[in-house]
């Protein structure tokens, strides 16, 4: 069987019609994949890999083998190319917003529409799982925070918030010290691990890693069954209303940012004389750069 080569994709032939015309060379196991993408394109846009490969009777491993053999560099590909060609500009970006719409009225809509997501995925969290979380972190001897492209921003922000109410905390940057920083994690440290899809390579790669020392790993995530999910001990999933695909991860972030506030305040009560003693340095430093 000739297999196209990847990057083939971006030719002109739309992702529908290039489905089509391959279907009938793959094998049953990669056709079934085919098939559930032609039947729900605007569904699969939203679904991780193991989603789709759970919905079409096949495994992850042969849904992106699927895409590769469509033409497409990988799933997501796959799924950028279904958004193009599935929802209109307006509906792309926020389907709530008209054409005819003033620019204070853009502004209106669209912070109304963040605080619905945030206010879906409050109700969505886990209780029990989000405690769980709180107690873990509280008595770690050190948090490890993992985050890559769009979260590593949220990464970012829960160091800085952890560190302010005095939790031990480092949320490495660079790729190679991510990794070897799991690798060399002593066996009562924490790792939070913050990936909208769960899928990306290396947040996995860094959670076996941290399960191979023996530390304790919690997922923040919008998907309850991903390969992140599957490797961590606990996991807090928190997704409210979708955005369309290419604005699926901004979604992601604003309620994720969420989660890890309200960890921040949980955190902080679960000890509040650490909390106070830290946030009294924070502060003292923060005035000196004040006029």
């Amino acid at each position: 069987m000739t297999r196209p080569t990847q990057g083939s994709a971006a030719s002109g032939q739309s992702a529908l019609a290039r489905i089509r015309a391959r279907i009938g060379s793959l094998a049953p196991s990669e056709a079934r994949v085919a098939d559930f993408v032609l039947s729900h394109p605007a569904e699969a846009i939203h679904m991780t890999v193991g989603e789709v490969a759970e919905a079409a009777g096949s495994g992850e491993s042969t849904t992106i083998r699927t895409c590769r053999a469509l033409g497409f560099s990988g799933f997501q590909d796959l799924k950028i190319a279904l958004a193009r060609e599935t929802t209109s500009l307006t509906h792309y970006a926020y389907d709530n917003v008209d054409p005819g719409d003033a620019p204070g009225d853009v502004l209106m809509k669209v912070m109304g529409f963040s605080a619905q997501v945030i206010q879906d995925a409050a109700s969505g969290v886990d209780t029990a799982a989000f405690e769980q979380a709180v107690a873990t972190l509280s008595s770690a001897s050190e948090i490890i925070i993992i985050g890559y492209g769009a979260s590593l921003n949220v990464a970012r922000s829960a160091r800085d918030q952890f560190a302010a109410i005095g939790l031990p905390v480092s949320a490495p940057e660079e790729t190679n010290l991510k990794y070897l920083r799991c690798r060399t994690a002593s066996a009562d440290a924490v790792g939070l691990l913050i990936s909208h899809t769960g899928a990306t390579r290396d947040s996995i790669r860094c959670a076996e890693a941290l399960n191979a020392q023996g530390a304790t790993t919690i997922a923040l995530t919008s998907f309850p069954r991903t390969r992140l999910t599957e490797q961590v001990d606990h996991s807090l999933v928190a997704s409210g209303r979708e955005l369309m695909f290419r604005f699926e991860a901004l979604s992601g972030r604003l309620v994720h940012l969420a989660v890890i506030d309200a960890l921040y305040v949980a955190l902080a009560r679960a000890d509040p004389e650490r909390a106070r003693a830290s946030l009294d340095v924070y502060f003292e430093v923060d005035s000196s750069w004040r006029i």
